[in-house]
């Protein structure tokens, strides 16, 4: 796997990484400027950091566990991630630079999936501590968390609208995953697919 950029008609295709072990799960700064991804090439899955246009590659974490699934602020200040240093998965946040590494979530249940909220105020993430995947919301500093999705089913893979207030998800809930759409307090749970095939990464238009 390695990291590409193309135009939304699909040309103008350039391939930014080229390195043997993977480089994956790519995410722009929000200003364009930079590229936050995950990668091997460090003999375990770390987190790096790279110009637009390939060049400025940095290493930001380097801890013996698996650092993966990185996304930038709104204000491109901060990258959450998820980390298994401790043992099991937990959310991280550090500045951009890789330093000021802090655990937000402390918790022996694996925690996964973390987003930012278009304001930067909140994080949304996924965690089996009730015993399934849930989808949870907590502010930035790891307070305030909230349990958003309570079905016995698995809830995952939260995608914010861009205003904020929505949560897209993924739910097996009706015996296969199907997209719904939330409030982001977790009111109105819909099921916006319908579909006996799996719905997968849902993401917002802009609008």
């Amino acid at each position: 796997w390695e990291i590409y950029t193309m135009n939304p008609d699909g040309s103008d295709v350039v391939r930014l990484t080229s390195d043997a072990a993977d480089d994956e799960r790519p995410g722009w700064s929000p200003d364009g400027r930079q590229i936050v991804f995950g990668s091997r090439r460090g003999g375990n899955p770390d987190i790096y950091v790279m110009n637009a246009d390939g060049s400025g590659l940095r290493r930001v974490t380097t801890q013996p566990g698996e650092d993966y699934a990185p996304q930038w602020s709104a204000d491109g200040a901060r990258i959450v991630f998820r980390s298994s240093r401790d043992g099991n998965k937990e959310i991280y946040v550090m500045n951009a630079d890789g330093s000021g590494q802090t655990n937000l979530t402390r918790n022996p249940a694996d925690d996964t999936g973390p987003v930012w909220s278009p304001l930067g105020d909140k994080i949304a993430f996924s965690s089996n501590r009730a015993g399934n995947d849930d989808v949870y919301l907590m502010n930035v500093d790891g307070s305030g968390l909230v349990r958003l999705t309570t079905s016995p089913a698995n809830d995952f893979a939260a995608a914010w609208s861009p205003d904020g207030g929505r949560i897209a998800f993924r739910s097996e809930r009706d015996g296969n995953v199907e997209i719904y759409v939330m409030n982001a307090d977790g009111s109105g749970q819909t099921n916006v697919t319908r579909r006996p095939a799996s719905g997968r990464g849902p993401a917002w238009s802009p609008d």
